[in-house]
């Protein structure tokens, strides 16, 4: 435990240190895109905006061999930092933890084995709703099929994510829900004013309460 830091509740942390001790991990790497992140200024996962929709691909492929190969680099911003799949890969990789992606709408697909949800990318939220409600329903319903089927073959399921323009799309989640919350940025500086534009803009367009219309718009 000497090598461990906890940051904000620590007995929190603690507990959860305790309870998850010597159990086995699963890591799921689900990987998107919204074209939401197309709009300028919203995110910087890639330094060329032509290559945005190879990030999520490349992150995945980083994870699994160690570098790229839908692209020659990894993801990076335009003033030279890495993805952050590199801290990832190190903790799954210290912690012996397996790793399984899943392909939930991603433009590019990544070059390795992985599970298909068959989902189209997201439009953008600031012009139109992101996905059909059809779609919607068929996402929730195929992510609780792989949800409960890697849950019960492991003691602790990790969730992550590779989607440019993600926490955009989920700030609009959230709001419309209505919870005052905020997100952070791949950014240094948080486009906070602008992604408060773009999720105002997409809930003007919502006027039901039903938790898929919220996650439609």
């Amino acid at each position: 435990m000497k090598d461990i830091e906890i940051f904000g509740n620590i007995e929190k942390g603690n507990d959860f240190i305790k309870k998850t001790q010597n159990k086995n991990f699963l890591f799921s790497f689900v990987t998107s895109y919204t074209h939401t992140c197309e709009i300028p200024g919203i995110t910087v996962a890639g330094a060329n905006p032509d290559l945005l929709k190879f990030t999520s691909a490349a992150d995945a492929e980083f994870l699994h061999y160690g570098y790229c190969k839908s692209i020659d680099a990894i993801p990076m911003t335009p003033d030279g930092k890495p993805t952050p799949a590199i801290l990832t890969k190190v903790a799954l990789e210290a912690a012996s933890t397996p790793c399984f992606v899943i392909n939930a709408g991603s433009k590019i697909f990544p070059k390795l084995p992985y599970i298909e949800l068959g989902l189209e990318p997201g439009k953008n939220i600031a012009e139109e709703s992101a996905l059909e409600s059809e779609l919607t329903r068929k996402a929730v319903e195929y992510g609780r099929i792989i949800g409960r089927s890697l849950g019960s073959s492991t003691d602790c399921l990790i969730i992550g994510e590779s989607i440019p323009g993600g926490t955009t799309t989920a700030l609009g989640v959230l709001r419309g829900f209505g919870l005052k919350a905020s997100v952070s940025s791949s950014m240094p500086q948080n486009p906070v004013d602008l992604k408060n534009q773009i999720v105002e803009t997409a809930l003007k367009r919502l006027h039901s309460k039903n938790p898929y219309d919220i996650v439609t718009q």
